[in-house]
C-alpha cells in the first residue's frame, strides 16, 4: 500500500487506518494552541478526536471549532494567535475520501521546511499516551467567523441569490451569511450528514445548478466541500469559473476608483482571460497550479487578487488563502443593481482531461513530451502535469484554432493512455 506523503495540501487519501494513523502522528508533531475544524464528511468526527488525542499527547491545546470551512479555520488562528490551524477535509473529493491540511502562524501555509517536518512525523511510529481529552466545539467560532465576513460585504436587500453548498461546511456558514446581509436566498446542497458531500452538487457540478434552483437569480454561486472554492452562473445560466469571477472583481473594483496593478492566475488561465486583463490596463502573471504558488507570486509582485480556474481566489485585502464565501460576498457586493452578462469575455478553445494513473511519472514520458513539443510547435498551448491530490496525469491543451485544440488533446491523451499500461 502507497505511503501517505505531505504535501502542498496537507495529506488526502480514502478514509481509512492509514489516514487515522496520520491523524494522530501529524496531532504529534503540532505544538502549542491549534485550531481544528472538519468539513461534514461521516470519517471527519473521528479524524478530528484522533488529531486531538495526538495533540494531546504532545501537550499542545486543540480548539475545537467543528463544522467550519478551512479558511475560517485559517481565519481563526490568525485572529486568535494560534500556532497551528488543522482542517480535517478532503475538500472537491467524493465522501469516500477525507484528509488533514495544516496552516501554521497567521494562517498560512506551511513553508517548505514545515512541510518537510510534518512529512516526517507521518513516518514515525508513535507511542500513545492516550492523554485526557474530551473535544466539545467552540460556540463562538462560528459566530466570529460569520461576522468576518459578513463585515466584508454590503447590504444586499432586493438581490435573488442561489446557493449550492455541497452538503459540505459552507451549509453551516454561506446561508446565515447572506440572510444577515439581507439578499433573498435559495440554498441547496445543505445537509450536514456528510455521507454525499460533493455527490452531484457544489462547485465540480456547477452546470446543474439552475436546473436545480428553478426560478430567476441574479447570481448562481457553488461551494465546494471546504468551501474554498466559488463556481458561479450569471443570470442567463453562463459559467462564470474562477478566472471570470476575479475578472468581474477586478473591473468592478476598478470602476469604483480602486487601482489594481497586477493579478495572478495559473498556467490553466484561459488566454482569453489574458487579454481581458489588458484591455482593463492590468497586467496578468501566471503561476503554477496551487494556492501556494499564486500566493507566492502575489506577494512577489504586489498583486491584490489572485486565483485559479477552479475556483480558488484570494484577495489579499481580505484573506491570505482562498475562501469560497468571502469571494462570493464581495462578488455580490459589487454585482448589486448590474449583470455579470456584462462582464463577459470570449474564451479561446480550451480542453481539460485527466488519465487515470498507476504511475504518475508518464506524464514526463518520451513519448508524451515529444507531442507536447509538436503541438507547441503548432500554435498550441499544452500542459501535462500531474495531479497533486489524485493519481491522475491532467492534460490541457488550448488554441485559437479548436480543431488544433482538440487534435492535440485527443493525441497526447493517447500517448498517456499508453504509456499508464506500458
Amino acid at each position: 500500500m502507497e505511503e501517505l506523503k505531505f504535501g502542498t495540501d496537507g495529506v488526502r487519501a480514502i478514509a481509512d487506518g492509514r489516514l487515522e494513523e496520520a491523524a494522530y502522528n501529524l496531532g504529534r508533531a503540532v505544538r502549542g494552541n491549534v485550531i481544528l475544524g472538519r468539513d461534514t464528511r461521516v470519517s471527519g468526527e473521528r479524524l478530528a478526536y484522533i488529531f486531538s488525542q495526538g495533540a494531546a499527547d504532545a501537550g499542545a491545546r486543540v480548539t475545537y471549532a467543528g463544522i467550519m470551512p478551512t479558511a475560517g479555520v485559517a481565519y481563526l488562528t490568525k485572529s486568535r494567535g494560534a500556532d497551528f490551524g488543522v482542517v480535517i477535509s478532503a475538500s472537491h473529493n467524493p465522501p469516500e475520501y477525507n484528509g488533514i491540511k495544516v496552516f501554521s502562524l497567521n494562517g498560512t501555509k506551511p513553508c517548505e521546511e514545515e512541510e518537510n517536518r510534518l512529512g516526517a512525523a507521518l513516518r514515525e511510529r508513535f507511542e500513545r499516551k492516550n492523554a485526557p481529552l474530551t473535544l466539545v466545539a467552540d460556540a463562538g467560532a462560528r459566530e466570529e467567523y460569520i461576522n468576518f465576513l459578513c463585515s466584508a460585504g454590503e447590504r444586499l436587500d432586493g438581490m435573488d441569490l442561489a446557493l449550492d453548498c455541497a452538503n459540505g461546511a459552507a451549509s453551516v456558514i454561506a446561508p446565515e451569511v447572506f440572510a444577515r446581509l439581507g439578499a433573498n436566498i435559495r440554498a441547496v446542497g445543505v445537509n450536514t450528514g456528510g455521507a454525499d458531500i460533493n455527490d452531484g452538487c457544489g462547485a465540480l457540478h456547477i452546470d446543474s445548478l439552475k436546473r436545480r434552483c428553478p426560478g430567476k437569480f441574479d447570481v448562481y454561486m457553488a461551494f465546494d466541500g471546504d468551501s474554498d472554492r466559488l463556481m458561479a452562473l450569471d443570470g442567463e445560466g453562463n459559467i462564470l469559473d474562477g478566472d471570470r469571477i476575479m475578472y468581474i472583481i477586478a473591473a468592478l473594483t476598478m470602476q469604483k476608483g480602486e487601482k489594481i496593478p497586477c493579478a495572478v492566475g495559473t498556467v490553466l488561465s484561459n488566454g482569453g482571460t489574458e487579454e481581458a486583463f489588458g484591455k482593463l490596463g492590468v497586467k496578468f502573471l501566471r503561476a503554477k497550479v496551487g494556492d501556494k504558488y499564486v500566493k507566492r507570486l502575489m506577494d512577489g509582485c504586489g498583486a491584490p487578487m489572485g486565483g485559479e480556474q477552479s475556483g480558488h481566489i484570494i484577495l489579499s485585502k481580505y484573506a491570505g488563502t482562498g475562501d469560497g464565501i468571502l469571494t462570493a460576498v464581495v462578488l455580490a457586493s459589487l454585482l448589486k443593481g448590474k449583470s455579470a452578462q456584462e462582464f463577459l469575455y470570449p474564451l479561446y478553445p480550451q480542453y481539460e482531461e485527466s488519465v487515470a494513473v498507476s504511475d504518475k511519472s508518464v506524464a514526463a514520458s518520451p513519448e508524451v513530451a515529444a507531442l507536447v513539443q509538436k503541438w507547441t510547435e503548432c500554435g498550441v498551448r499544452v500542459l501535462v502535469r500531474p495531479s497533486g491530490t489524485e493519481e491522475k496525469v491532467r492534460i490541457m491543451t488550448e488554441c485559437r484554432d479548436k480543431s488544433a485544440a482538440e487534435g492535440a488533446m485527443a493525441e497526447i491523451r493517447k500517448a498517456t493512455e499508453n504509456a499508464a499500461k506500458a
